[in-house]
């Protein structure tokens, strides 16, 4: 255990931070259950810790996915993937085009750039935290993933801010 290869996503990478076996062996109560499971059922230490991390990470990943189903993201794909070893992350990508229908659709773009930000956070609040992209061995606290949701939000505004509607491309004759 100890690192999970990731994906990257466009703005922010939130992910799972992996759990050890260590998390468990230092738990007496939890050995002790184990050991328990072991002169009944049979098996290794290591295969009972395993089966409990797989739980852990089941369990984590329909909490995350309940948060998920509330939101209804249009302008934005928002999905969670699976690592490469085991865990999870956040994928965040955009669907807009060149440009915007009318303002309206970039106003609405932008709610939904606040909606994520509060996904996020919800993430956050549930244990996840930010990651970088690949063989992950290293995890931001719960305050540093805080402060680079709201800097991946700032950025994802100002790109929504910077995309014009197709009126406005009329209007000035830029050929898009």
């Amino acid at each position: 255990m100890g690192a999970i290869n990731y994906g990257t996503s466009n703005y922010i990478t939130i992910g799972l931070k992996p759990y050890n076996y260590s998390d468990f062996e230092n738990d007496a109560d939890c050995m002790e259950e184990m050991q328990e499971e072991i002169v009944l059922y049979g098996g290794t230490i290591e295969n009972k810790i395993y089966d409990l991390i797989s739980s852990y990470y089941e369990d984590d990943y329909s909490n995350i996915e309940s948060v998920l189903n509330k939101y209804d993201f249009g302008y934005f794909h928002v999905a969670i993937k699976h690592g490469y070893y085991e865990g999870f992350y956040i994928d965040i990508e955009n669907n807009y085009g060149v440009c915007y229908d009318c303002w309206q659709d970039k106003q609405a773009a932008l709610k939904e750039a606040t909606q994520i930000k509060r996904f996020l956070l919800e993430c956050v609040d549930m244990g996840l935290c930010e990651v970088y992209p690949g063989w992950c061995t290293a995890y931001k606290d719960r305050k540093e993933s805080i402060a680079s949701i709201k800097a991946a939000i700032k950025s994802m505004k100002e790109e929504i801010k910077g995309i014009p509607t197709w009126g406005y491309c009329e209007r000035m004759g830029i050929e898009v």
